[in-house]
């Protein structure tokens, strides 16, 4: 029976519901059912379909496009661009107990948004620079208001403008796989950061001097910015972790 072309059985609630529902997304649209290009039913249609809320599909939708499984099209919505696995890189987001990983998923970023920053700096356009701006005025309301999603979400907007500015698809495709991944990261740290004033702020702060050097169109300023904001990003982690009651 087809997931997404028929009505299954709603999903049952548990701890890994995210990680079964992208694996029932994924097995469906690369089972031979669907051809390169087709459109799918809108996500509210999926998640009422599979009785699982809109944050849940969103996130599993958020590991599909990191695997090059379906892209969002404008005007369209999700199409299938790819109906077999095309993905040899498997990483799974860190829990907060994996320090480790944890840190190491920060490491990786850093080396990643140094240099999309640069390129964004040389190539972005007007559109992209409004997205950017838009992103980090998201931000700041969701600090003033407390509102931990809604921020994470905003971060994760900014950063994938700067990816989108670099005009490299490579750079976009690695951001969505890799967002899966920090966005466990930030929900962690951003809760932690709220209960210490002024941490907020400073995220917003540094932010805001990388907007300016890639408006600026300075790669190298864009380079600095962006590496002493994912490098304080890990000391926000790291101090984030350590400040975690013991249970």
């Amino acid at each position: 029976m087809a997931l997404l072309k028929d009505t299954p059985e709603p999903a049952r609630a548990e701890p890994n519901l995210t990680e079964r529902i992208t694996r029932m997304l994924m097995d469906e649209i690369t089972g031979g059912r669907y051809q390169l290009g087709e459109v799918l039913p809108p996500e509210q249609v999926i998640a009422d379909r599979l009785g699982v809320s809109r944050t849940v599909l969103r996130e599993a939708v958020s590991r599909l496009k990191a695997e090059g499984i379906v892209s969002s099209k404008q005007g369209r919505g999700l199409a299938v661009i790819a109906n077999t696995p095309l993905s040899v890189l498997r990483m799974h987001a860190a829990s907060e107990e994996d320090v480790e990983q944890t840190l190491g998923i920060v490491e990786l970023r850093r080396g990643f948004e140094i240099e999309a920053a640069a390129l964004a700096a040389e190539r972005r356009t007007s559109e992209d620079l409004a997205e950017m701006r838009a992103a980090l005025s998201e931000m700041g309301k969701a600090i003033d208001s407390g509102e931990i999603a809604r921020g994470v979400d905003a971060d994760l907007r900014f950063h994938r403008a700067v990816a989108r500015a670099t005009r490299n698809r490579n750079y976009i495709m690695f951001f969505d796989f890799l967002a899966v991944l920090l966005r466990k990261n930030l929900e962690v740290s951003r809760s932690r950061s709220a209960k210490v004033s002024g941490r907020g702020a400073l995220a917003q702060k540094e932010h805001a001097r990388l907007l300016a050097a890639i408006e600026k169109g300075d790669p190298e300023a864009a380079r600095q910015c962006a590496r002493v904001h994912v490098e304080n990003t890990e000391t926000r982690l790291r101090s984030a972790i350590q400040e975690k009651p013991a249970r």
